[in-house]
């Protein structure tokens, strides 16, 4: 999301630097000043004292962020970016809820799921597969787990297991 927010930024920027030339440009019309013939457009369209303070910035930021977020909400997309670092001890289950992501740090931990064969997996984003009950997990690989039916857990098989969690999660 970070990514979107600098050209946006960007973009706000342009379109208030122009509204203010529009703006001062009627005024100086409506004083009567007459323009001078020799300005060149480029010239015309950022005027010499336009000055962006950090703080502008800042707050133009925030704006946006608000802005987005509540666009996001409204089309009824999650908006959950906070992740938790956790440790899980060994024969204890991470429970996963719909929708929520895991990147595997080490330890020792295999899938456990409650789908029936090979259906309903953890998907496995860094590799682009699917694992199944009994299947290890790989270091650094980041998984999701899809809102389906099936129960979706890691199991700690290790002296423990760590894991950054994003998403509704349960221990048991």
């Amino acid at each position: 999301m970070k990514k979107f927010i600098v050209p946006l930024l960007l973009v706000c920027l342009l379109v208030a630097t122009l509204s203010l030339n529009t703006m001062r440009s009627s005024a100086e019309t409506a004083d009567g000043e007459a323009k001078n013939a020799s300005e060149s457009n480029s010239d015309a369209l950022i005027p010499d004292e336009t000055l962006v303070t950090y703080g502008m910035l800042l707050k133009i930021k925030d704006e946006l962020r608000q802005e987005i977020v509540s666009e996001l909400l409204q089309d009824g997309v999650s908006v959950q970016t906070t992740y938790n670092d956790i440790c899980v001890n060994q024969g204890e289950l991470l429970i996963l809820s719909p929708d929520s992501e895991i990147i595997y740090r080490g330890g020792g931990a295999i899938a456990i799921t409650s789908s029936e064969g090979q259906t309903e997996g953890i998907t496995d984003m860094s590799a682009n597969t699917e694992i199944f009950s009994g299947m290890p997990l790989e270091y650094g690989h980041i998984y999701h787990s899809s809102a389906s039916e099936a129960t979706k857990a890691i199991l700690v098989t290790g002296d423990r297991a760590y894991f950054t969690v994003r998403g509704d999660y349960e221990i048991g």
